[in-house]
């Protein structure tokens, strides 16, 4: 009987360091880095208290952050080599040619190759042609 109390004793110390460890280590997740609210605030226009903001992914090289107030968001992201961060480019416009695809570990928009190599190099002789 004193075994089995001990044993269950023992299992709920344990238990209970495991829950203190994952809320010490969300804590920990909690706090954004200046860098990203100072970004989100004059991008948004919106004081530093009214900003929220979440890891929204990340790569092996980047963290992407939203950032948001108001019903309005930003996207920023930081290199983890360098701590450095910087807003988010907005998703370019497609054109003729096709569309540009976004790298999956800088989150950076990027002009396909294929698509790059498929355009014929044009010398200008079509705007002196006559039509």
């Amino acid at each position: 009987m004193a075994t089995e109390l001990s044993k269950f004793r023992l299992g709920t110390l344990a238990a209970l360091g495991v829950v203190t460890a994952m809320v010490l280590a969300g804590c920990g997740a909690v706090r954004e880095p200046g860098a990203i609210m100072s970004i989100g605030s004059r991008n948004l226009r919106c004081p530093r208290s009214d900003l929220e903001t979440a890891l929204h992914r990340e790569s092996s090289l980047t963290e992407e952050y939203y950032v948001g107030c108001d019903f309005m968001y930003t996207r920023v992201l930081c290199d983890k080599r360098t701590a450095t961060c910087h807003p988010a480019k907005p998703q370019p416009p497609c054109f003729g040619g096709g569309c540009f695809r976004e790298n999956p570990t800088t989150f950076e928009w990027e002009l396909d190759d294929t698509l790059a190599s498929d355009i014929p190099t044009s010398d200008g002789r079509e705007l002196f042609s006559s039509p």
